[in-house]
C-alpha cells in the first residue's frame, strides 16, 4: 500500500505496508450487482479498501487473478464480484450486451455518415 504525499510541486510517494500475493486468501467485492469500489482483502487480517472506481476494482481483480494463475496457481477465492467482468472475454460475453449494442450504434452512425458524405447524381 502506498501513501501520496504532495511536498509543495514535489510528489513523493511512502510505503505504508506491503502484502504478499501468496498470504492473499480472498478477495470479496461486497457487491457484484452495484457500482460500488469497495471491497474487501482478506489476509491473516480483513483490509478494507476503495478503489478509485467500480472499474478500477474488477481491474485490481482481474490482474491479482492472473498474477495467480502465473505464478502461485493456488485457488484465490473471489467473491460477489460479477465473474462476466472478470473473464478477459467477459466484454463480448456480459449479460446486457452493451458492448454489442454500442457496435451496432457506432456501425450504423458510420454507415450514415457515409451515405451523407457521397455525391447524388
Amino acid at each position: 500500500m502506498v501513501k501520496h504525499l504532495r511536498v509543495d510541486r514535489e510528489e513523493k510517494y511512502e510505503i505504508i505496508e506491503n502484502w504478499l500475493l501468496k498470504d492473499l486468501e480472498m478477495i470479496d467485492g461486497k457487491e457484484a450487482d452495484t457500482d460500488n469500489p469497495y471491497f474487501d482483502m482478506h489476509f491473516h487480517k480483513v483490509y478494507s479498501l476503495e478503489a478509485y472506481s467500480c472499474a478500477s476494482k474488477y481491474t485490481f481483480a482481474r490482474t491479482l487473478n492472473k498474477l495467480n494463475g502465473m505464478y502461485l496457481k493456488k485457488d484465490l477465492k473471489i467473491v460477489n464480484f460479477d465473474d462476466t467482468y472478470l473473464n478477459d472475454d467477459s466484454i463480448w460475453s456480459s449479460n446486457n450486451r452493451d458492448c454489442l449494442v454500442l457496435m451496432r450504434i457506432c456501425f450504423y452512425a458510420f454507415n450514415l455518415l457515409c451515405l451523407s458524405l457521397c455525391p447524388l447524381s
